[in-house]
């Protein structure tokens, strides 16, 4: 019979590609994935990975593994929300995840009030490029820049995200303003690269800037703001971030960035969870009155 312990050290090698990435999700260290994946191999007398200087892929054996080891998952996971789906106090641990310029700059301060009020409640406010699963229970709320595309996850758009271009005084200063009409020609982008789904901005870069070159990448908007402020190069951000942002001056492109939706997201099976629920009305309610913070109307004039 097959252990769900063995099963979650072998989806984790096989999910993240390597020891060392499966020890840091499973938050142990690396030996201990190594030694449970071989005895698990050795049990089943069948090799689940071939080892690449690449990582771990896995074998046909492990390809046939994979479905049966989801299956299990699911249904342990299912009974993991349904045993926290009666928990009927405002006590106990959330996990609330998003990328790290909303973690910094927008959950963070909405959860100080929250977590006054409740102060039986604890939060791991987990600030990640990579999109959590919430079926697979890695975050209990998530809040991100698109649509949760799994059918068990509870969603509603809370605001919209304005973003704008911009670039340093050290920067325009030094290579003078950008050249639309010439597609910014000449001139230097920090842009993010293609880890974080859905990055609107990058379509639409490569019609306005499509002829200046990548001086840098990152999968972080903070990062983005702090390269483009020390005149790395022009960057599209968030106004909320962009505008926040010492020493970057926001600019007048021929057509502005896309906007995006941002959307707050539970599982179904625990969104009727005191803490969960109470959580979720109070992000939603706090996010109202930063509305236009998050979505300026306001254009600027163009850099002569």
């Amino acid at each position: 019979m097959l252990d769900w312990d063995d099963l979650r050290f072998f989806l984790a090698v096989a999910r993240h590609g390597s020891l060392t990435a499966a020890a840091r999700a499973l938050k142990v260290a690396q030996p201990t994935v190594g030694r449970r994946v071989e005895a698990f191999e050795r049990r089943l007398g069948a090799k689940l990975f071939r080892r690449a200087p690449s990582g771990f892929a896995l074998s046909a054996a492990g390809e046939g593994m994979l479905a049966h080891a989801e299956r299990m998952e699911l249904e342990a996971l299912a009974a993991e929300r349904a045993a926290a789906g009666r928990d009927a106090g405002l006590s106990g641990h959330l996990r609330v995840t998003a990328s790290e310029w909303l973690a910094v700059r927008v959950l963070g301060p909405l959860l100080v009030p929250f977590l006054a009020r409740h102060p039986a409640i604890s939060v791991d406010l987990i600030a990640d490029a990579r999109w959590l699963s919430l079926p697979r229970r890695e975050a209990d709320i998530a809040l991100r820049p698109a649509a949760f595309e799994h059918h068990d996850v509870f969603q509603r758009e809370v605001a919209r995200l304005g973003f704008g271009l911009y670039a340093s005084d050290v920067y325009l200063a030094e290579r003078g303003a950008p050249d639309f009409a010439r597609q910014c020609e000449g001139h230097a982008l920090v842009t993010m690269n293609d880890d974080p789904p859905a990055v609107a901005d990058l379509s639409w870069l490569r019609a306005v800037a499509g002829k200046a070159h990548v001086a840098a990448r990152t999968n972080g908007r903070e990062a983005q703001a702090a390269m483009a402020a020390a005149g790395v190069g022009l960057v599209c951000l968030p106004r909320y971030l962009g505008d926040a942002t010492a020493g970057l001056r926001l600019l007048a492109p021929p057509s502005p960035p896309p906007e995006r939706a941002l959307w707050l997201g539970v599982h179904r099976d625990t969104r009727a969870v005191p803490r969960v629920k109470a959580l979720v009305a109070h992000l939603a309610a706090a996010l109202r009155p930063l509305a236009k913070a998050l979505r300026p109307g306001a254009r600027p004039r163009a850099i002569r």
